[in-house]
């Protein structure tokens, strides 16, 4: 079982109908949509910037941690697919072969017709691939330019849309029994292509067509996602996310949340998750891994809580991390850290959260710790500690990653500073003499804490892992 996201990129909403039959066929796949629709339509769109496009749309969703990528673009398909099939080591699928399989069967007549976007009628795929399967079949070709702008715009379902329609299309009257709709947008146009067309004429979804071709691979593969109640997807667009939020949600029949992305600033930043709910936690990672975008459990209301019910920071950092990673698909980092004193055995150690109670504040903590420590308080010697972590990075298909570091110094008699969170204000690193954990600046606390030592570890053995 694999629950990372399948990804998706197209030049606008188009995709969203193989989307949609993704969504009925598979329902435990979790997606990623990116849609172009700030450049579209790609159709009369040179091959070489068509390329660059979607080599764009790749990387993005690379960086995502995608474990299969669906080109549910014709135009891209049609130019890039061979390209990108060859470079990336995860599966790449396209839409114009599934279509062309679809005709091939459906048609009786061997009378064939494929629309599509200047580009992808003038590469020939779809006649190239019927031929190479069934050299009978006739295929007319007809390239459709004014669909695509009608369905990034939303409109649709309007007279306009109808008298465009009958007019693009009434060089097929009467002369195809089958007719491949060869860009993913035009499904949005079914009704109009279905009346201008006529009911005898049966209309081929490359997209729906595509999403059985999916669910082969991921079996190949042994990929698929595995049940959850913490199901979600993300969508993504260059353009307006309002227009691309109205058509989607009419299209799929739930609702979404759809961000905004620039493709055209920079390579997107790998997701790196940090099993917490912590703000300051995600603060010091995110002060520390700047070449990644940080998320935290925050950022996943749905995702239950992990039971923290090892014995040892380990074997805590792993439930966390091997379980979110498990459910995310994301590249997780899980940590368990804690304040270890001498004297009370290494205690509150793994329980350091937990020390007063089940949900006790920090403050709560603090006085419990003081109070077992009362009898110390003229014997400083006794009141040696230090706060160890223990991070865990976790992804699919990998032994996980482990790193460790300690933090040394003793307990103050009162809390001191307000910069820290947790057993901060009590805790009095040994090379910041006089000073709390709590009265450090972002920028020593980084360098010197147990957290900051094991990120400078993980940073330094992270690329090589993920490498190897």
């Amino acid at each position: 079982m694999d629950n990372r996201p399948i990804g998706f990129l197209d030049s606008g909403v188009g995709g969203l109908t193989v989307v949609r039959e993704l969504m009925r066929q598979l329902p435990n796949e979790a997606i990623v949509y990116i849609g172009d629709s700030l450049r579209a339509p790609y159709g009369p769109r040179p091959d070489e910037e068509i390329r660059q496009f979607t080599w764009e749309m790749v990387d993005f969703l690379k960086a995502q941690n995608v474990k299969m990528i669906v080109m549910a673009c014709n135009t891209a398909t049609a130019v890039a697919l061979d390209e990108v099939k060859e470079i990336l080591d995860i599966p790449v699928l396209g839409v114009i072969l599934p279509g062309s399989s679809a005709a091939i069967q459906k048609t009786k007549t061997k009378e064939v017709a494929v629309i599509g976007t200047q580009a992808t009628i003038h590469s020939g795929s779809y006649v190239r691939t019927i031929h190479a399967k069934s050299p009978s079949v006739h295929v007319t070709s007809l390239a459709c330019p004014a669909f695509v702008p009608l369905v990034e715009t939303g409109n649709m379902d309007t007279p306009d849309a109808q008298r465009t329609v009958e007019e693009a299309l009434s060089p097929l009257v009467g002369k195809v029994d089958t007719l491949i709709l060869g860009c993913t947008h035009y499904p949005l146009l079914r009704t109009q292509i279905q009346q201008a067309m006529g009911e005898d004429v049966t209309l081929i979804d490359s997209g729906a067509e595509t999403a059985r071709d999916i669910s082969v691979l991921l079996n190949y593969f042994r990929i698929n996602g595995h049940e959850r109640d913490d199901l979600w997807h993300d969508f993504y667009t260059t353009g307006d996310p309002a227009t691309f939020t109205r058509i989607a949600n009419a299209w799929l029949d739930t609702p979404i949340s759809v961000k905004h992305v620039d493709l055209t600033l920079t390579t997107p930043k790998p997701v790196l998750l940090i099993a917490t709910r912590n703000p300051g936690k995600a603060r010091e990672f995110a002060a520390l891994f700047t070449d990644y975008t940080i998320e935290t459990l925050l950022d996943y209301p749905d995702l239950p809580d992990i039971a923290e019910t090892g014995t040892t920071f380990e074997e805590n950092a792993r439930l966390k991390a091997e379980k979110i990673s498990e459910l995310t698909g994301r590249l997780t980092i899980g940590d368990d850290s804690g304040l270890c004193v001498d004297i009370l055995g290494g205690l509150p150690g793994v329980w350091s959260h937990r020390f007063a109670g089940p949900d006790p504040t920090d403050m709560e903590n603090n006085a419990k710790l003081l109070h077992e420590l009362a009898s110390t308080e003229l014997m400083p010697e006794k009141r040696c500690a230090h706060f160890h972590t223990t991070l865990v990075a976790s992804r699919k298909g990998k032994d996980s990653l482990v790193v460790e570091a300690d933090w040394h110094g003793s307990i103050a008699l009162s809390p001191q500073g307000d910069n820290g969170f947790g057993y901060d204000p009590l805790f009095l690193p040994d090379d910041t003499p006089g000073k709390s954990a709590a009265e450090l600046t972002p920028d020593e606390k980084n360098r010197l804490s147990h957290r900051g030592q094991a990120l400078q570890k993980l940073m330094k053995e992270l690329p090589h892992w993920l490498q190897s």
